[in-house]
């Protein structure tokens, strides 16, 4: 992202409630900078990442939301190395979707090293113009 960005971040502690705090913060982001067309994707992928971040890392987290050059950018930082990875899961499985979520309706995403005193960062891109959304198609998710 370039120099000119808008940015909120929030620390958070690891437990459940610090989900429902993210999907705020982001969503307030988005609020103020009058991209309204996504908050149910944005409030979806962030609860994911977050969601992750607690039952996975179980460490203290940051959640960073930017807006730079026509994207938005949300950002989980953990004190875990153990990068995300696709799980096989059957079709009536409970969990083990967050990361083709994550393919289907961001414009990108990614993860990598974090500065201290995190050490992961796990991301994901959407675009501000509401006609470059991606379209997830039926039954992109199964």
């Amino acid at each position: 992202m370039d120099g000119g960005d808008v940015r909120v971040q929030v620390e958070l502690p690891s437990a459940p409630a610090s989900v429902r705090t993210a999907r705020r913060v982001v969503a307030r982001a988005l609020q103020e900078w009058s991209l309204p067309h996504l908050d149910d994707t944005a409030a979806l992928l962030t609860s994911e990442l977050v969601t992750n971040a607690v039952l996975h890392a179980g460490t203290d987290l940051r959640v960073e939301v930017q807006q730079a050059g026509g994207v938005v950018r949300v950002t989980v930082h953990d004190g875990s190395l153990q990068q995300p990875r696709r799980r096989r899961h059957g079709v009536h499985a409970g969990t083990g979707r967050g990361l083709g979520l994550l393919a289907t309706l961001a414009t990108g995403w990614g993860s990598g090293p974090s500065a201290p005193p995190y050490r992961k960062a796990v991301w994901f891109e959407l675009p501000a113009d509401p006609a470059a959304l991606p379209d997830p198609g039926d039954g992109a998710l199964l």
